[in-house]
């Protein structure tokens, strides 16, 4: 058994595993500690370059950037947001922000002005990193959003006139005799803060403490001596930082791109490196089983192809197990909040995202929090074994989603079988997921509602051919005598919005909406009326 059940209290807890590291200590003096042991390691594998990087190499030029940002006058509490890729120097400029204890924000690359003005504005930063190719997108959403203007360093630039990040790496002369500093308490102290969502659709800054990542991430999975780590994801999402850090702190090889997922690339990546542990969402696994190039694809070297964000169908998971002489699939659960929840390391049941990891306690309670028996759906409710800081500068959030013990209210309606086994049922709150994305359905009907013509609009999602994703989708109420077409709505809301925005499943018109007595809009009828629509098409 995984995890142990208390019957008293209805809490089922993952097995109690105390960190091998230090909690009390900064991560980054963990992390210069670890890359000591083992200089001539590489740490990381740079797919676009064919460059590699080892932990002596990265040990050092984390020490010149925390270094060279102290000689700026940066110091410990001052906050940073990047919006970069997986490129070779992210990972020691991240090193050399832990170790100055510099919390950072990570915003997903391809954001556009509005997601990164609504960011900042909330964390302030001191300090900027970018990529060349979002640099004048960062710059607009500084100058509107941060009111005492932050240094900005581009990553990879060949542009004029912009500060670039080499310049953070040059030689000081003080390098052998660094020592890290000790930061204060470590439970308190702020390591990052990730991009979560809320009921409104706005971003919430989660809070991350460095004592959270060391205790979180110093174990390593029973049973696997992995080699070669891949993900797709930036450090904008939590699986991003789950890769980083189980590469860094256990000392496995990382393979890194900038390039976003396709196919081709994809499959070339796992043919010219010897992946053996990889992470995709269940929506690139389907797109990659549907490719030509699945039907000569030798993947005898993944050992672990593990998914997450989405629903993983048991007919994707047995696909790509039949194609891994040498390996298996697992699915699981994991949040911006706590990090990894569940996987199904060890056993499958179809349907479930497995047992709570170690140092996590879950319970399902009803509307009045009570909690309830095994096999009853209810709220999921999480508590991780060091306290979850909360949502920055958001009380209200605070309130809403912690209870007087600490709880996580997660909004997942979902249910324990007698094994521990867990089963999400469906989502309380009624955002979408695209890809691994989080889509508002109140932010794109703020951008529908202004198109002339429409009277009424409700976005919903529609799951897409494998069931892995959502399609965001508007249903439409006409203003009297409107002449307004789907193309316009598409037209007019694609045109603004970020990629994964869009309207993928389409635009609906209906006479009238199905109403609460309050007169709100109900969703759920909603999007029965969509799919049948889909349905009968």
């Amino acid at each position: 058994m995984l995890s142990t059940f208390d019957s008293a209290t209805k809490v089922w807890s993952g097995l109690h595993r105390p960190p091998l590291l230090n909690p009390e200590a900064s991560l980054g003096q963990v992390l210069l500690h670890t890359f000591s042991l083992n200089p001539s390691k590489v740490i990381q594998i740079d797919a676009d370059t064919g460059r590699s990087m080892t932990n002596g190499e990265l040990q050092l030029r984390a020490i010149r950037m925390a270094q060279n940002l102290k000689k700026l006058g940066f110091c410990k509490g001052d906050m940073v947001s990047m919006a970069c890729a997986n490129s070779e120097n992210v990972t020691p400029l991240v090193v050399g922000l832990l170790i100055n204890g510099m919390p950072f924000n990570t915003l997903a690359p391809n954001y556009g002005v509005d997601d990164m003005v609504h960011m900042m504005k909330i964390t302030q930063p001191k300090l900027v990193f970018c990529d060349a190719n979002n640099y004048e997108t960062v710059q607009k959403a500084v100058e509107l959003a941060v009111k005492d203007k932050p240094l900005v360093y581009v990553l990879e630039s060949e542009m004029n006139g912009v500060n670039k990040i080499e310049d953070l790496f040059k030689e000081t002369g003080r390098e052998q005799l660094f020592v890290p500093p000790y930061l204060g308490d470590s439970r308190q102290l702020l390591a990052m803060i990730l991009c979560s969502s809320g009921t409104t659709g706005l971003p919430k800054g989660v809070c991350v403490s460095h004592a959270h990542l060391i205790t979180m991430y110093g174990n390593r999975f029973p049973g696997y001596n992995f080699q070669l780590l891949f993900n797709f994801s930036p450090l904008f999402w939590a699986t991003g930082v789950f890769t980083l850090m189980i590469s860094l702190i256990s000392g496995l090889t990382r393979l890194i791109t900038r390039k976003p997922f396709s196919e081709d690339w994809c499959f070339e990546l796992l043919e010219r490196f010897q992946v053996d542990w990889i992470f995709t969402p269940p929506s690139y696994a389907h797109l990659l089983l549907q490719h030509p190039r699945v039907k000569t694809a030798n993947w005898s070297n993944i050992r672990l192809w593990a998914m997450g964000g989405s629903a993983a169908s048991e007919q994707i998971r047995d696909s790509i197990e039949a194609l891994l002489p040498n390996g298996r699939t697992s699915n699981g659960l994991g949040n911006s909040e706590i990090g990894g929840i569940a996987f199904d390391l060890i056993k499958r049941k179809p349907g479930s995202v497995g047992n709570l990891l170690p140092n996590i306690k879950g319970k399902i309670v009803d509307e009045d929090g009570t909690a309830l028996d095994n096999g009853v759906r209810g709220e999921l409710m999480l508590k991780f074994s060091e306290k979850i800081l909360g949502y920055y500068k958001n009380p209200e959030a605070n309130a809403n989603s912690f209870d007087e013990e600490d709880w996580l209210r997660t909004g997942d309606i979902a249910y324990f079988d007698e094994e521990g086994y867990l089963f999400l049922v469906d989502r309380k709150k009624d955002m979408l997921k695209y890809r691994n994305y989080q889509i508002s359905p109140t932010d794109l009907e703020s951008i529908v509602a202004k198109i002339d013509g429409v009277s009424q609009v409700c976005v919903v999602g529609v799951p897409d051919e494998d069931g892995s994703s959502d399609l965001a989708t508007a249903v439409i109420v006409k203003s009297q005598g409107s002449r307004l077409t789907g193309d316009d709505v598409l037209k007019a809301v694609n045109d603004q919005v970020a990629d994964f925005k869009r309207l993928r499943g389409g635009v609906f018109f209906v006479e009238e909406f199905p109403l609460t007595a309050t007169g709100k809009p109900l969703r759920r009828k909603i999007r029965e009326i969509v799919l049948s629509l889909v349905k009968s098409k």
